[in-house]
């Protein structure tokens, strides 16, 4: 329960209060554990899993020339550090773990993906930039 005095945490306090009387006892471990449910260590992780559904559906449609170092590079990253971070906080939250594991796998096997192309196509890309519609004659 939430311990605020503001109206959503009011609202939080009642939503929960009522969905209590509903829970299976064969479910109660699991809604009353510190990652429950009931808390944001359970839902937090839970949404995140839609940035792993976003990168497979990337390894399956997306052409190497679209992926994003920055951004795969990012992802990647934090789901290394929220992967430690997981484990040393109280409670630990293992559904956290192995959704920052899942974004740090995918968006590595992103990077890769797309450095092993441009490394294949280094000699014969041409970068046509919509911002500079004007062609140049140098090649500086």
């Amino acid at each position: 329960m939430s311990k605020g005095t503001g109206p959503l945490s009011k609202l939080y306090n009642v939503t929960i209060s009522t969905i209590d009387k509903f829970v299976p006892g064969a479910v109660q471990p699991l809604w009353q554990s510190p990652a429950g449910p009931r808390t944001v260590f359970f839902w937090a992780p839970a949404f995140k899993w839609s940035l792993v559904l976003a990168g497979l559906s990337d390894t399956l449609s997306r052409p190497p020339a679209n992926i994003s170092l920055n951004q795969c590079g990012s992802l990647a990253v934090t789901g290394l550090i929220w992967s430690r971070y997981s484990v040393v906080i109280t409670p630990k939250n293992y559904n956290l773990l192995a959704v920052n594991i899942a974004v740090f796998i995918i968006q590595g096997y992103l990077m890769v993906k797309h450095l092993r192309w441009r490394s294949e196509n280094s000699r014969n890309a041409v970068f046509n930039h919509s911002h500079f519609p004007i062609k140049s004659e140098d090649d500086w």
